[in-house]
């Protein structure tokens, strides 16, 4: 095998990963996030946050930019392939820097807030989506490039 198939084949491991961490944070801990006291809320968030980045975060951010990569030196795969990838990655990135972070840190700052994790929740469907589409195009990029061996 060589390094595009690798590439792809470490793509899809990582975006599976994602795709998994996402729906649990969308169906699962964000919604929990409204079940914590308001006295404990800080605690909580912050503990939340102190053990997120090698489990979410860096592999959250590595899915949002690895499609460039993938692009330019994975194997060859349909132009829209390549496109809805990077297309995706940018809008989970942009959801994720200009409308999630900044509520999570309001919440780590201010506490407690049910209007603030509504909007977590209500705006972390895109992103939901956006890793679900790329998901779903890498299946179809496994298929084409992997149908020919």
């Amino acid at each position: 095998m060589e390094l595009p198939q690798l590439l792809l084949i470490f793509w899809a491991a990582l975006i599976f990963w994602v795709l998994g961490q996402i729906w649990l944070a969308q169906i699962v801990i964000y919604p929990l996030f409204a079940k914590v006291g308001a006295v404990d809320y800080v605690h909580y968030h912050r503990f939340y946050s102190q053990r997120i980045p090698l489990p979410v975060i860096i592999p959250g951010f590595a899915s949002f930019l690895l499609p460039f990569a993938l692009a330019l030196y994975g194997p060859i795969v349909p132009l829209w392939m390549s496109s809805l990838n990077i297309a995706a990655g940018i809008v989970g990135l942009l959801i994720t820097v200009m409308l999630e972070i900044p509520r999570h840190d309001r919440l780590e700052k201010d506490g407690k807030n049910d209007a603030t994790i509504s909007e977590l929740i209500r705006y972390n469907w895109p992103r939901t989506l956006a890793i679900s589409v790329q998901s779903v195009i890498t299946f179809l990029m496994l298929c084409h490039v992997f149908e020919r061996i």
